[in-house]
């Protein structure tokens, strides 16, 4: 058995141990990370089944057999643990009603080993040193636990102070515990007031402790708070030594006034007699039934004296030496054995349970699915890039069609009307200077331009008002389809922005030529004058008598002068020049207009878009590296806690195939034994005349000789 136990723990350890390093990693990352990362919550649990799963390793691979000690404050625990290891280890046993584990075992020299919640170690070699630091600990503690009262949080070490010690590691020299392999485990007293996280501190121990042994001193025996808790206990461990304190130098008043051996003294057994019939619980008295609790009435400070002098047995406390002799047995019976390896597997197994749990819980869940939408937010962000590089590279005229048809029809219509209105004006202003003495160029520059002039005003701007209308629509009389409507949305281009801003870029309209009817001068029909005739003047000296040089008509004309001189010919001539001018200046206002309004407010407005476009590309892509970036912070935590799932779900399987291999030694099981252990009192009582002699069962059967 012991061969197959040997190998059972190289196999267990060799399956187990290599998920430290994927905890390890994930640790790392999650330390790494910001404080908002979802998973950050993660730690405090993960570091925590780490440490049990480093403890179950490390138990099993040495074969160690942990024995839990529990008891009230000064029930006698540290002399208890003195006789165990037959040595002196009061010094760390009774630390300063720290709420810590101290794990004293065997070693090649006396050292302490002090560890924290967040990992840290500490040695020392010296037990005045280890108790100066545990006492600035334990204020540094108790802060901390105030301010999380405070706060009205219940304390955590592991979340509010990981600076608080966890463990005590103490290696005793020359023990008995090097002989039996055992590693004792002193709990904090189950009454003080820091007993913070109590069953995470015996958490390590569920299904992986040995046994436990719980201390009471004969005097609180009978008060039910001290068993209070017990429960746990029985729900903990397959064995629990209840070891009751009695002091054998007890003494009581008889009725007479002397004083006599109490009956603690003299029959300590019956003590544990009356409080099993009187005061034990239901369920002790049942785990008592069932042989699973075992009571000792032992004199520890005897007992503890007479170890640490290496007395001969007989002044070592029979009881004491049969709790020694039955806690011995069981850690080597084929009981324990089975034990061992059923709970060894079954803790394992929790454990891994646990952290897949973790690894897939919600906080896990709400990080995965983060990952999950930024990926998509990255995919739809390149997918957008695309569009924008697309749209940039796209001819745009085809959107402006709907608005170019509009301002055409409306700049043609004004073409048309102010066109004939202003041929009127034209024709009347002919008349009206043939019945004054204004010059020719009175009429041209002072009266026929600036109707011109007002004339293309008035269809310019019925093209604006055809565009102001556009504007005040929500598409700016632009032909969008939806998915570049979408992205003008996303990129916060409004397109009535851009048509106004591609508008102001073209600037003021530069009409192609002047705003001037043309007349020929050396074309006006002249009459000559009698005196012209006499003198020989020619028509083109007489024209320019009358009205002036050819590029400068300004002399004035009086109207007799001008019905002599012009007559119905002249007036008939510039009124041909007028239709005539108008006849050309329609198409040309309205070509320049339809040009300005069209293709060049078009490839203006294009302009805009382009650059609206162009400056929406670098947010993109600042957005997807900051999408990029949070997601590459996830996935470093997300990636290395997948990685310790898989090597759970691995791990687990392997950890069953190894069960499976051992089936027949985890089942193994002890024969029962005897219900209840008498107690054994720590010495004979007085010599009688009767012989007695004890059954089985403990009660006494008198005998006479």
């Amino acid at each position: 058995m012991s061969t197959q136990l040997g190998t059972y723990c190289q196999q267990f350890d060799a399956t187990l141990r290599p998920v430290l390093e994927p905890f390890d990693r994930a640790l790392q990352a999650i330390d790494a990370a910001v404080a908002a990362t979802p998973g950050k919550g993660l730690r405090s649990p993960l570091a925590d089944t780490r440490h049990h799963l480093l403890a179950l390793c490390d138990k099993v691979s040495e074969q160690q057999a942990y024995v839990l000690i529990f008891g009230p404050l000064k029930s006698g625990k540290s002399t208890l643990m003195n006789a165990i290891a037959a040595a002196y280890v009061s010094e760390v046993s009774s630390l300063p009603a720290y709420p810590c584990l101290v794990f004293v075992s065997a070693g090649k020299q006396r050292e302490y080993v002090v560890t924290t919640y967040e990992g840290k170690k500490r040695t020392f070699t010296n037990a005045r040193e280890l108790h100066d630091h545990i006492d600035g600990a334990h204020r540094e503690l108790a802060r901390a636990i105030r301010q999380a009262e405070e706060r009205g949080a219940s304390f955590d070490p592991q979340e509010h102070f990981p600076a608080a010690i966890r463990r005590v590691d103490v290696r005793v020299p020359d023990s008995q515990l090097e002989a039996t392999g055992a590693v004792l485990v002193d709990t904090p007293g189950l009454y003080t007031r820091m007993r913070f996280g109590y069953d995470r501190m015996t958490r390590d121990f569920r299904n992986a402790a040995a046994c436990a042994i719980f201390v009471v001193k004969s005097d609180t025996l009978f008060l039910e708070q001290v068993f209070a808790e017990f429960q746990q206990l029985l729900d903990l461990f397959s064995r629990i030594f209840l070891v009751v304190n009695v002091d054998s130098q007890k003494r009581d008043v008889s009725p007479d006034g002397k004083l006599v051996p109490s009956l603690e003294q003299s029959q300590p057994e019956a003590v544990l007699r009356a409080f099993e019939h009187l005061a034990m619980s239901a369920p002790l008295q049942k785990a008592a039934s069932e042989g699973r609790v075992r009571m000792y009435p032992v004199d520890l400070l005897h007992a503890a004296s007479g170890v640490l002098r290496k007395a001969p047995a007989d002044q070592v406390p029979a009881s004491f030496r049969a709790f020694q002799t039955d806690l011995a047995n069981y850690l080597a019976s084929s009981e324990y054995m089975a034990a061992f390896l059923r709970d060894s597997l079954q803790r394992g197994r929790g454990l891994l349970d646990e952290t897949g749990a973790a690894a897939n819980g919600p906080e896990v869940v709400r990080l995965r699915s983060r990952i999950v939408e930024l990926d998509e937010q990255i995919r739809f962000l390149d997918r957008e890039q695309q569009r924008v590089q697309e749209a940039v590279k796209r001819d745009w005229s085809a959107a402006f069609a709907r608005c170019q048809k509009e301002t055409d029809a409306e700049i043609e219509r004004s073409a048309r009307d102010a066109g004939a209105k202003l041929l009127r004006t034209l024709g009347a202003s002919i008349d009206t200077w043939f019945l004054s003495s204004h010059s020719l160029e009175w009429l041209v520059q002072g009266q026929w331009n600036p109707l011109v002039r007002d004339y293309r005003d008035d269809v310019l701007a019925a093209g604006r008002r055809v565009f102001d209308t556009q504007l005040g629509q929500t598409d700016a009389g632009l032909e969008l389809d939806d998915d570049t409507a979408s992205l003008f949305h996303r990129a916060g281009i409004d397109a009535r922005i851009v048509r106004a801003r591609g508008l102001a870029a073209l600037g003021a309209l530069q009409w192609p030529t002047a705003a001037a009817v043309p007349v020929d001068v050396a074309a006006i029909p002249i009459k000559k004058g009698v005196l012209d005739v006499v003198a020989f003047r020619s028509l083109d000296r007489v024209r320019e008598r009358l009205l002036g040089p050819a590029n400068k008509p300004d002399v004035k004309i009086p109207g007799k002068e001008k019905a002599a001189r012009l007559g119905e010919p002249g007036r008939l001539h510039l009124h041909q020049c007028v239709t005539q001018y108008r006849g050309e200046l329609a198409p040309q206002t309205v070509a320049v207009l339809r040009r300005f309004f069209g293709a060049d407010l078009a490839a203006a407005t294009g302009k805009a878009v382009v650059a609206e476009l162009e400056a929406y590309a670098p947010r993109l892509a600042e957005k997807r590296a900051t999408l990029q970036q949070e997601r590459d912070r996830l996935a470093a935590v997300a990636t290395p806690i997948a990685a310790l799932a898989a090597a759970t779900l691995d791990v687990k399987a392997k950890l069953e195939s190894l069960g499976r291999g051992f089936d027949l030694a985890v089942g193994t099981q002890a024969p029962a034994k005897d219900p209840v252990l008498e107690p054994q009192p720590r010495r004979e009582p007085p010599a009688r005349d009767e012989r007695s002699a004890k059954t089985r069962d403990g009660r006494r059967v008198e005998k006479t000789g």
